[in-house]
């Protein structure tokens, strides 16, 4: 049972690299690494503003 779970040294290395980029990538896109506004941000506030205008309008259905 332990020969078809065989890992070689590159495994753990392979993975421990992908959790720290996808911990990097996270903390990035969520603008905690740069001061920058990302893109992001900049669309979740173009959203905010345009579901705020649709939510005011009149309603045009015919």
């Amino acid at each position: 049972m332990s020969d078809s779970f065989h890992l070689s040294m590159a495994d753990p290395a392979a993975l421990g690299f992908f959790l720290a980029a996808w911990v990097l990538h996270t903390l990035a896109a969520d603008g905690m690494l740069v001061s920058r506004v990302s893109l992001t941000r900049a669309m979740n506030a173009q959203r905010e503003a345009w579901m705020r205008t649709m939510a005011e309008r009149e309603i045009r259905i015919v």
